[in-house]
């Protein structure tokens, strides 16, 4: 009895630890944390990476936030491919994950992106542009048809989430993720 409840004891702390690592965040991905992970981390989690490169940061609008260094070429980028991205790049300074750029594979529906990074988002189109002042919301607004590719941002107090979505029904509804970037606010303007 007592070796019964020692296996299951066991089994709930590695299923409680599981749950955990795979908990939505703003900050991570599969365990992998900006501003904490390190390029030997990601090598020892994911193995070798299918690119590695030296080279500027994709960041799309949320340049404007940023200070231009991300502009250099003086990121170290790994890129690797899973059965759910059909890219998934880490890009380093410092020896410190900045950037996690997702390019989905298969469908995921935009109106549940804030599930996978728990945080909220906000609609970029139409009456609301992405604002000068780094950190700021766009100005609130309700969508009545998608344009057949649309944006979506989101804040947290450590990263920049940007995301790329094409609608669906021709208009009449959010559709898919296509692509999403998670960017260290460290690398914001100061």
């Amino acid at each position: 009895m007592r070796r019964l409840l020692t296996i299951l004891f066991c089994l709930l702390l590695l299923s409680a630890k599981t749950i955990a690592q795979s908990a939505a965040s703003p900050d991570a991905f599969q365990g992998l944390v900006l501003n904490e992970t390190t390029l030997d981390d990601v090598k020892k989690a994911l193995g070798n990476s299918d690119t590695d490169k030296t080279d500027s940061l994709d960041v799309s609008k949320i340049g404007k936030w940023l200070d231009p260094k991300h502009k250099e070429k003086v990121f170290r980028k790994l890129s690797y491919k899973s059965r759910e991205f059909s890219k998934i790049e880490l890009s380093f300074f410092d020896d410190k994950l900045v950037m996690i750029d997702l390019t989905f594979k298969k469908s995921y529906d935009a109106e549940k992106i804030s599930n996978l990074f728990a945080v909220r988002f906000a609609l970029l189109g139409g009456p609301a542009s992405l604002p000068d002042e780094p950190g700021k919301y766009p100005v609130p607004f309700i969508a009545t048809h998608f344009p057949p590719y649309y944006s979506l941002v989101a804040i947290s107090e450590k990263t920049f989430l940007y995301v790329n979505c094409i609608s669906g029904g021709g208009g009449s509804s959010p559709g898919i993720v296509e692509r999403t970037r998670q960017i260290s606010r460290t690398l914001q303007k100061k």
